[in-house]
């Protein structure tokens, strides 16, 4: 029963967070219209891969035509390249960017194929005379803690301010992409596409972040830690991650360098002086005083200094 919750939870968390950090991200700064738009492309992108994955290992598990673990990862390889080049976009364009309905598609098709499969595995065992709807049940209580989390997520990261959003949002972002990219090369690599390449284990974590237990479970689902990465996976995810980080934390960002409020001052303060020098030059009409009467020089007002510097110059006696 645990191993089966502990499935269902690792599938659904990462997608689960990827799609509340990305709404809360891409809604940021918009108005309440622009805001649900975002909202509604990533729901109905997210949406359309719900809906298809469970078709599509339906077809697959009841159906006369079996679909192989090879196919299984590299179908998972390239949906987790997609979507990591995806949130990758979003991340470097900066908070505000307007994410379409491919992102949440692919956020979810990735491991959607995968928990479909095992979700109906479960649900073919249910149908077992010595088998019951218990795993079935666990599975779907797992996929339910991680969209709460998902939705936490979002929650926390609509009250951070933007110097905050930038840094704390998009640094988890970057950090579960860099995830999604790593294991997208691992998936490569099962499926036999980049088997030959830098297959060697990298590392080997043993039972700290076992996948049967909560803590490998939840690393598994958030940051795709494996207990057994390969060389070309922790390479992948060490030559994505760090640069990334530095392109989206560097003082000029990717995308925008300047910030779209400093861009809208600037144009309503070059109004403001074009409006304010837009009167007559030097050779239009002088108000009473002998003032200028737009932007040019005041010569009535040097007339009168030069008239001053001569009575000035003159003796008593002159007439």
């Amino acid at each position: 029963m645990l191993a089966s919750h502990l499935a269902g939870l690792r599938g659904g968390l990462e997608a689960a967070l990827l799609l509340g950090l990305l709404t809360a991200w891409s809604g940021h700064g918009r108005g309440g219209t622009e805001r649900r738009g975002v909202r509604r492309g990533l729901r109905a992108g997210a949406g359309a891969a719900a809906v298809l994955a469970p078709g599509v290992g339906w077809l697959f598990t009841y159906g006369q035509r079996e679909l192989t673990p090879e196919a299984v990862k590299v179908t998972g390889g390239v949906l987790s390249v997609a979507a990591a080049g995806c949130v990758t976009w979003a991340v470097l364009r900066g908070p505000g960017v307007r994410v379409g309905g491919v992102t949440g598609f692919l956020v979810v098709a990735r491991e959607g194929l995968a928990t479909a499969l095992f979700l109906w595995a479960a649900v073919w065992a249910a149908r077992d005379e010595a088998g019951s709807a218990g795993p079935l049940g666990v599975v779907l209580l797992g996929l339910g803690v991680a969209a709460l989390a998902g939705w936490a997520a979002h929650l926390g990261v609509r009250r951070l301010a933007p110097a905050r959003l930038r840094a704390w949002a998009g640094g988890a972002l970057l950090v579960v992409a860099a995830g999604v990219l790593a294991q997208g090369v691992r998936d490569l690599q099962d499926g036999g596409p980049l088997g030959g390449v830098l297959a060697g284990r990298a590392v080997d974590l043993g039972g700290a972040v076992a996948a049967g237990r909560w803590p490998g479970a939840v690393l598994e689902g958030v940051c795709n830690l494996r207990p057994d990465p390969s060389v070309l996976q922790v390479t992948v995810w060490a030559l994505y991650l760090v640069p990334a980080l530095v392109l989206a934390l560097a003082p000029v960002g990717f995308g925008r360098s300047v910030p779209v409020g400093v861009e809208e001052q600037k144009k309503t303060d070059a109004r403001a002086g074009a409006g304010a020098g837009s009167g007559p030059g030097p050779r239009g009409p002088h108000t009473a005083v002998g003032g200028r009467g737009g932007g040019g020089a005041d010569t009535g007002g040097e007339r009168l200094c030069d008239g001053a510097r001569r009575a000035g110059g003159r003796t008593d006696g002159d007439a």
